[in-house]
């Protein structure tokens, strides 16, 4: 956060880096602002990193792929904070998103230490806030990705990215393992309705709905193949979740 702090301090001219890929010529900004966004995600997971360390059950000894299973809410939040704080720079809202986002931040970090423990008292509530913060951190990732005039090439892969992240934790915590061929699964689907999305006029809150709501189907989905359920008990919590979230978003907004 004192890094997000200082880019109302510092800055420098935004270098433009271009990249031929077959024919095609990308061309990327590379601003302040960016390169603090992607140094303090880094930043968060090594923050994460480092308080597992002193968790009582691993005494130092924190298995690398335990460790890294809780870095991506932290990494995500951090992501999501610095887009807010980039949109609202130069604005009273600034300040507000700051006090927020430092706060909200504080509250992943303790979640994910509690959740740490699978049998410890905290367990359970810890895994209700790591996954309903993943979710709304995801819907507020793809609301300011929607918000800014990026090219889709752009657009697509941090949609990709984040609901790869989200979907393979959201599993890890339902089921208790890794499943990573379904979260790439997953993720590829929800990327192709985000291509979709990027040619119809959908104002960013209702892209935002649909694409979380598919993206917690589709991890509802899963989660009922794994688990062996059938009809009413397979079907009820995705396709409800999708409908929902859907009606909400072309209907209210």
């Amino acid at each position: 956060m004192l890094a997000f702090a200082l880019t109302l301090l510092v800055s420098f001219p935004a270098p433009e880096v271009s990249i031929n890929v077959f024919g095609v010529l990308l061309t990327f900004s590379l601003n302040f602002s960016t390169l603090t966004i992607l140094l303090t995600s880094l930043l968060a997971a090594a923050g994460m990193d480092w308080l597992l360390q002193s968790h009582p059950d691993w005494e130092g000894q924190v298995p690398r792929l335990v460790s890294a299973r809780h870095w991506v809410v932290p990494v995500l939040t951090t992501f999501v904070i610095g887009v807010a704080l980039e949109n609202f720079q130069g604005e009273v809202f600034w300040w507000v998103a700051y006090i927020l986002g430092s706060l909200l931040l504080l509250a992943v970090f303790i979640a994910e230490f509690n959740v740490a423990k699978v049998d410890g008292i905290r367990h359970p509530i810890a895994m209700i806030i790591v996954t309903g913060l993943s979710y709304a951190l995801f819907l507020l990732m793809v609301v300011a990705i929607y918000s800014v005039n990026l090219r889709l090439y752009i657009r697509l892969p941090l949609v990709a990215i984040g609901a790869l992240m989200v979907i393979s934790r959201s599993i890890y915590l339902r089921l208790g393992a890794w499943y990573p061929l379904w979260g790439l699964a997953c993720s590829l689907v929800v990327s192709e309705i985000a291509v979709g999305f990027h040619y119809l006029p959908l104002s960013p809150l209702q892209a935002g709905l649909i694409i979380v709501g598919l993206t917690y189907s589709l991890t509802g989905v899963v989660s009922g193949i794994k688990e062996s359920r059938s009809g009413l008990d397979f079907w009820a919590e995705p396709v409800g979740m999708l409908g929902v979230l859907t009606l909400v978003g072309l209907i209210w907004f």
